[in-house]
C-alpha cells in the first residue's frame, strides 16, 4: 500500500530513484512528459515511442535488469498518470502546452538526450 500512496500523494517520478537506476529515472521522466503531454493535447506518442527509448538506454549502457526495470517504470507511472488524470483532472495552461509541444517533437524524432 505505501507504494500506491506514492503514486497518488507524489509527482509520480518522485516514487522513481534515478540513483539506484538512471534508466528508470529516465523512464519515469519520459512517461510523465508522454501522459501530460496526452492531457494536454500537445502531442502523442509513436507506437515504437518505448522501443526507441529502451533502445537509447541500451546504448547508454544500461544492462538488461535495468532496461527490464526502466520498462515496467515507464508502464507503470504511464498507468497511473491515466488513472490519476482521469480521478483528479488536472488543467493545461497555454504555457505549459507550449512547453510540452518541442518536448515531444523531440521524443515523436527518437530524440531521448535530454532525459
Amino acid at each position: 500500500m505505501p507504494a500506491l500512496a506514492c503514486l497518488l500523494a507524489l509527482p509520480l517520478a518522485a516514487c522513481v530513484s534515478p540513483h539506484s537506476n538512471p534508466s528508470a529515472g529516465r523512464a519515469a521522466e519520459l512517461a510523465n512528459l508522454v501522459s501530460r503531454s496526452i492531457a494536454c493535447r500537445a502531442g502523442a506518442p509513436r507506437a515504437s515511442t518505448l522501443e526507441r527509448f529502451l533502445a537509447s538506454e541500451r546504448a547508454r549502457g544500461a544492462t538488461p535488469e535495468q532496461v527490464a526495470s526502466a520498462r515496467s517504470t515507464y508502464v507503470t507511472v504511464s498507468e497511473a498518470a491515466t488513472i490519476n488524470q482521469d480521478v483528479r483532472p488536472e488543467a493545461c495552461a497555454p504555457e505549459e502546452r507550449g512547453a510540452l509541444r518541442p518536448r515531444m517533437a523531440r521524443v515523436r524524432a527518437g530524440d531521448f538526450d535530454g532525459f
